[in-house]
């Protein structure tokens, strides 16, 4: 086992051929009960569950969960925009009232390059002789630096200590039909965002202070158009929210990040967005629309909504 940090994941290809398929991976044996509960795979594992790994543990994970961004320094700065909560007193007549709300605050900082999540998620596969692995891919040998594959070889030694380069019988994975746990469907009933508040207080909670206000504001104005269901994200989905608004033909995504987006699915139904990977969700041709985090996101959001009202009738 590899538990070294990997720069190019060639140096560990030398035996295969070009263009041969690999595995990175671990035997599941070689892992403890609690680092796979903190993945978040059920107990026992069963053939086919995948997660997409926390981002939490390293740079190679978030990477990999979130995507990264490449600062141009020989540019000139430019001006960009950055949400803050903020408070003032009206004076209405004799009585003083407390508003607050949102506001686009400039600063400036160089241009970026951003670098979409690689989204390479962990799965339990099964042998034909009954050994269980953790494994990502298949990628294939490359003449050249293979930046994913060497990022998940990096994200296994983060999760899970280090990671192995499996070849061998490839052919005789178990075929099993792939369920991902990237999410928590939140209890339905009359109300789901009620009951979903709690949960959605948590991420707000982990988010730092001062973004805080900003992102309980979008998460309650979302609330308020009474999705019909609510599940949030675990392992690399940490931060994500889902309200499901199937009598509107579409699903909202929200994230705790600010400056950011809320993704506007054109897939309503919950088993069918549960098993989308992450890169398929931020694709362009899954998503119909984005709402970008700036002040005018709430006024987006009501013209979204009010659209969603008039297709439905």
């Amino acid at each position: 086992m590899v538990n070294r940090k990997t720069r190019n994941i060639n140096g560990h290809l030398t035996h295969l051929s070009v263009g041969g398929e690999y595995f990175v991976g671990l035997p599941v044996n070689a892992t403890s009960v609690e680092m796979l509960q903190r993945l978040g795979f059920e107990i026992p594992v069963q053939n086919g569950q995948s997660i997409l790994p926390s981002a939490k543990r390293g740079a190679a994970s978030r990477r990999n969960a979130e995507g990264f961004d490449v600062v141009h320094r020989d540019q000139p700065k430019e001006t960009k925009y950055r949400q803050i909560s903020w408070s003032w007193t009206e004076c209405h007549g004799r009585d003083k009232v407390e508003k607050t709300g949102v506001k686009d605050v400039p600063y400036l900082r160089y241009p970026r390059t951003r670098i979409p999540p690689y989204s390479i998620e962990m799965q339990v596969r099964t042998r034909s002789d009954g050994a269980t692995f953790l494994v990502s891919g298949p990628f294939k040998v490359q003449t050249e630096l293979d930046v994913v594959a060497t990022n998940t070889a990096n994200v296994f030694r983060e999760q899970l200590g280090g990671f192995e380069i499996l070849t061998s019988m490839l052919e005789t994975w178990i075929a099993s039909p792939i369920r991902r746990l990237n999410w928590d469907l939140l209890p339905a009933g009359q109300n789901p965002w009620a009951s979903a508040k709690v949960a959605v207080s948590r991420i707000v909670e982990s988010a730092a202070p001062g973004n805080r206000p900003v992102i309980a504001e979008r998460f309650a104005a979302i609330g308020r158009y009474e999705p019909e269901f609510v599940a949030v994200g675990r392992g690399g989905f940490d931060g994500y929210v889902v309200f499901g608004f199937p009598r509107y033909g579409f699903c909202l995504l929200e994230n705790k990040h600010v400056n950011n987006a809320t993704y506007v699915l054109a897939e309503s139904s919950w088993v069918t967005v549960s098993q989308l990977t992450k890169a398929e969700i931020l694709a362009a041709g899954i998503h119909r629309a984005r709402l970008i985090h700036t002040r005018s996101w709430f006024d987006e959001l009501d013209a979204l909504m009010g659209s969603g009202k008039r297709r439905a009738a």
